[in-house]
């Protein structure tokens, strides 16, 4: 479970990093554990969650170990998308 959160966490990275150039995303490789602060506002999460149908709470925090293979472009196309 360790690698695979790892692994989502540099997926997420990369795809963020490629999806809003110019900004800094090493935090979330940063942190350590199942869950990720993202950075994002509760005005930003509300879209997240209502347009994408992606879930975090208020705070911005995220449940990595959700993420897989299959949704973790996704999730961070949806995060570039709330963030521009």
């Amino acid at each position: 479970m360790r690698l695979h959160i790892a692994s989502m966490r540099e997926r997420l990275h990369s795809v963020l990093t490629s999806a809003a150039p110019g900004r800094d995303f090493d935090y979330i490789v940063k942190q350590r554990g199942m869950f990720a602060y993202t950075g994002l506002s509760s005005a930003q999460v509300a879209p997240l969650q209502s347009d994408f149908g992606v879930f975090a709470v208020s705070s911005g925090r995220i449940c990595v170990a959700g993420l897989n293979h299959s949704n973790v472009d996704y999730v961070a196309e949806a995060f570039a998308r709330v963030i521009r």
